[in-house]
């Protein structure tokens, strides 16, 4: 019996689809944006087990998530299904101590990008100077980096630091976008990686910046800002599981 074949007669139907999202995801995230190796995670809440959640094991790269080989851990960071593959603790302590604060949130992109990384070093961080920036408005929390985020610790106290927020920037080291789902931290993840990156080309490029008003950066917020903006139904999910099905049809081994 394959691998795959073991898992997917073990647990639920609806774990296994969602399984195979979340493996689409980080192939997703692999093909758009360019990741630290094995350092970066994606994970979901598990809907009928709400303490339990999926999450990357930690000796593969993004492109080598599929269904089979994601591991099941617990809020406190036990792994609650055998399984030949193990998360980092940075994985199972950030992830399991978000959702654990957060109850209102599903699913979590952490990434270390060289534009979030950039950006996550700038004294002011997100600026508003892209409409991929402004559906951000106000909705970021930062972080100030103390070296011990990967304990229990030191990722209760990070998640903690969001307060209220969805999206936070962890200084001098990258970025967490969560979401009601897959789709929506994947979706919102993408449009932070984007307003990064223009912010980063459009500093260096020296010239003058042309800032939006306030009043129109409030009005893109309240049109795409909010946590739960995006599902399966997205055309931008939709084709992008075109993509993967084309070019990475392994994620559901």
């Amino acid at each position: 019996m394959t691998a795959a074949a073991s898992v997917r007669e073990t647990v639920s139907a609806a774990e296994w689809q969602l399984r195979c999202e979340l493996a689409a995801a980080h192939r997703l995230v692999a093909h758009f944006v360019f990741v630290d190796l094995t350092y970066n995670h994606i994970s979901m809440r598990v809907p009928v087990e709400p303490t339990h959640f999926l999450v990357k094991p930690a000796n593969v790269f993004m492109e080598q998530v599929t269904a089979s080989n994601l591991v099941k851990y617990d809020l406190d960071g036990n792994q609650v299904l055998a399984s030949a593959f193990k998360a980092a603790p940075s994985a199972y302590n950030i992830h399991g101590a978000i959702l654990r604060e957060r109850p209102d949130l599903n699913s979590i992109v952490h990434t270390h990008s060289p534009a979030n990384i950039a950006v996550s070093a700038q004294e002011q961080g997100l600026l508003m100077l892209s409409q991929q920036a402004m559906r951000f408005y106000r909705q970021i929390a930062y972080y100030v980096y103390d070296g011990d985020d990967a304990t229990k610790e030191g990722a209760t106290r990070l998640a903690r630091a969001m307060g209220d927020k969805w999206l936070m920037i962890l200084h001098n080291h990258g970025a967490v976008v969560c979401g009601k789902t897959i789709q929506d931290a994947y979706i919102q993840n993408h449009f932070l990686e984007l307003a990064c990156r223009a912010q980063i080309g459009a500093l260096a490029g020296g010239a003058e910046l042309i800032t939006p008003s306030r009043e129109l950066c409030e009005e893109r917020v309240k049109m795409f800002g909010h946590v739960g903006q995006y599902d399966a139904s997205s055309r931008d999910w939709q084709a992008g599981m075109e993509l993967v099905e084309k070019h990475y049809p392994d994620y559901k081994n």
